[in-house]
């Protein structure tokens, strides 16, 4: 089940024109996450569940309230997570390593040459952000420490 819902200002009487308006499965939760974004004015924020029902329903109801962008405070038009193709229906589902199309480069470790920081930490037994580090570097304090030696990171060309 979930919940389309409307914030608004106390001035604001269209739902078609007004305000803010979103899906969503726990109502609390989102409202704290968009506690950042009306920061200034969250205080005179009203929050309105209108539609509790299923998710299918909701978004339905989202798009034909929020058809395009910038309507109201909506920055995207509404619809099912902004229309973008989910699951089995995107072209790059399964996709990963070099055929994915967020490949940045290649992990090389003294274990050997790695396209996911995933696959190297598993071999590595630690996490991915210790072999991000070991390959790429960092920086503390204002100096740039090198990849440890026997580690690096290539690009892609």
């Amino acid at each position: 089940m979930s919940t389309l819902y409307w914030l608004r200002l106390a001035e604001h009487h269209d739902v078609f024109t007004q305000g803010y308006v979103g899906v969503t499965k726990d109502l609390q939760k989102r409202l704290r996450s968009h506690k950042h974004r009306f920061k200034s004015i969250w205080d005179s924020i009203i929050a309105t569940p209108l539609v509790i029902a299923s998710d299918d329903y909701c978004f339905d109801l989202e798009k034909k309230l929020r058809p395009v962008r910038r309507i109201g405070w909506n920055k995207s038009p509404g619809g099912y997570c902004n229309n973008e193709m989910r699951g089995q229906a995107n072209p790059n589902f399964g996709k990963i390593g070099k055929d994915a199309p967020n490949f940045i480069g290649w992990y090389i470790t003294p274990l050997g040459r790695f396209e996911r920081p995933e696959d190297a930490a598993q071999a590595h037994q630690c996490n991915k952000t210790t072999i991000a580090r070991r390959c790429k570097g960092r920086w503390v304090n204002e100096k740039f420490l090198q990849p440890q030696s026997g580690y690096a990171f290539v690009q892609k060309a």
